[in-house]
């Protein structure tokens, strides 16, 4: 009965797998691994940032140093790596290099995950950003299928079809470094072309209807206070440190409770996966919620969001102020959102002089909100309008007009830049398919033609 199936699969004792068959698997084995090489490489570049946020929690649990600058470098090499093998994979290109370069990455991956499985010092690996949050294992599993298909792939990929022919695969490369390269530095330098956080333009910053008054739905905190450069957390019900005994009040963060029913609080990301969520601003001593008194459904407000007060230029005190002015005179509330402790808040404020309200929030949610250190977020009737990073607004041309209208002038229309840049990549990938097929359909007409004639 065995063999019988065998035979009819075109497999019989003693001989190898059907070509058929080694083809369309590897047909399907390059496209999942291609696939997921460019989801991974695509959504990373496309929030650097976030990113970047990442690759610092790795080196805080591996205990080393962050460099902003290299941190940055690297995150884009890295996702130029993934896309241009994922692309490649794809399309046929460098058919017995590209598995070499894949199965080299898995094996800094595939180690790196179990570490990350086992120890669990980060709560997801970031592989595809936002876009989708794996558990920790579930990442794990997927690189060991990977790893399989990668092998697989090591053997019979240099002998199935390429889409791109050799002369024109350095072009795909250019092309794909040049997209990851584009959406990468728009990311960075102004905000992600698309957003899979909480707190999308046209959402509500606070959700005011689903407040709720029952006391066993009111969120939790825990207090953070210092002593000789050592922070230590203390609850609700703990006796708080008396602060004339040298302890310095640093933050208040909220603690994600698990809702009923919840199996595995540890692996659900109550920052992006509550729909109730609501940004919370807090009074500069961080003992008051003013988040509804601050943004209402009623006015307009420009929030300048600083997650690291400690990274923040003194440069751009200059072009906060003068925003500020320009908010008096349009009759716009301006806020800054900070996290930091006290001592940090009043070396900015004598580095500034503010005349703006600062207040407080959690470095996790104000990085949510929007990326960059400072950013600036434009909130109308309690909505997001528009957010960006203050090094992309030009106040200068912002501050030469006084009509209501000119805040919408610094919105930034992602969707349609983002679908700009897609097409161009796509009509370049298509004009180097079509320029490798037209010699092979060539050579097909005319070896029928012959056929034809005999």
């Amino acid at each position: 009965m065995q063999f019988s199936l065998l035979s009819r699969l075109g497999i019989t004792k003693g001989k190898s797998l059907p070509p058929t068959l080694i083809s369309v698997a590897t047909w399907v084995a390059r496209l999942l691994v291609g696939v997921t090489f460019v989801v991974s490489g695509f959504v990373k570049a496309i929030d650097p940032w976030g990113s970047l946020y990442k690759f610092g929690e790795y080196f805080q649990a591996m205990g080393l140093p962050s460099i902003d600058n290299l941190t940055l470098a690297a995150v884009v090499l890295l996702c130029v790596y993934e896309f241009t093998v994922g692309i490649s994979f794809i399309f046929g290109c460098y058919r017995r290099s590209t598995p070499i370069m894949a199965l080299l990455f898995m094996l800094v991956m595939l180690p790196l995950t179990l570490w990350i499985a086992v120890s669990d010092p980060v709560k997801d690996c970031g592989c595809f950003g936002d876009f989708i949050i794996l558990s920790n294992w579930a990442t794990f599993y997927k690189n060991v299928v990977l790893t399989l298909l990668i092998v697989w792939l090591l053997k019979y990929n240099s002998k199935s079809i390429t889409i791109i022919s050799p002369a024109f695969q350095w072009m795909e490369s250019v092309f794909s470094i040049a997209l990851i390269a584009i959406v990468s530095f728009v990311g960075y330098m102004v905000q992600p072309l698309l957003d899979f956080r909480t707190y999308k333009i046209g959402t509500e910053l606070i959700s005011y209807d689903g407040m709720s008054t029952d006391d066993s739905d009111e969120p939790t905190f825990r207090f953070i206070y210092a002593k000789d450069g050592v922070e230590q957390a203390f609850s609700e019900d703990d006796a708080l440190p008396d602060e004339e005994s040298g302890w310095e009040f640093v933050r208040r963060e909220e603690v994600a409770t698990e809702a009923p029913g919840a199996k595995d609080a540890q692996n659900e990301d109550a920052a992006t996966d509550s729909d109730e969520r609501t940004f919370r601003i807090w009074s500069e001593d961080g003992e008051n919620d003013v988040s509804e008194d601050l943004v209402r459904r009623d006015n307009r407000v420009i929030m300048l969001l600083m997650p690291d007060l400690t990274k923040v230029s003194p440069a751009t005190t200059w072009k906060i102020n003068q925003l500020y002015d320009w908010s008096v005179d349009m009759q716009l509330d301006m806020i800054a959102v900070v996290a930091g402790d006290s001592q940090s808040i009043e070396i900015w404020k004598d580095l500034s002089m503010p005349e703006y309200g600062i207040y407080t929030g959690d470095d996790t949610a104000i990085k949510e909100v929007a990326r960059g250190n400072p950013a600036v977020v434009y909130i109308e009737d309690g909505k997001v309008r528009w957010k960006r990073t203050l090094s992309s607004l030009d106040v200068e041309s912002l501050t030469k007009t006084r009509r209501r209208e000119a805040m919408m002038t610094a919105a930034v229309d992602s969707d349609r830049m983002l679908w700009q840049y897609l097409l161009i990549y796509a009509a370049g990938l298509a004009f180097l398919v079509v320029i490798s097929m037209v010699p092979r359909i060539g050579d097909k007409i005319i070896a029928i033609t012959r056929r034809c004639r005999s």
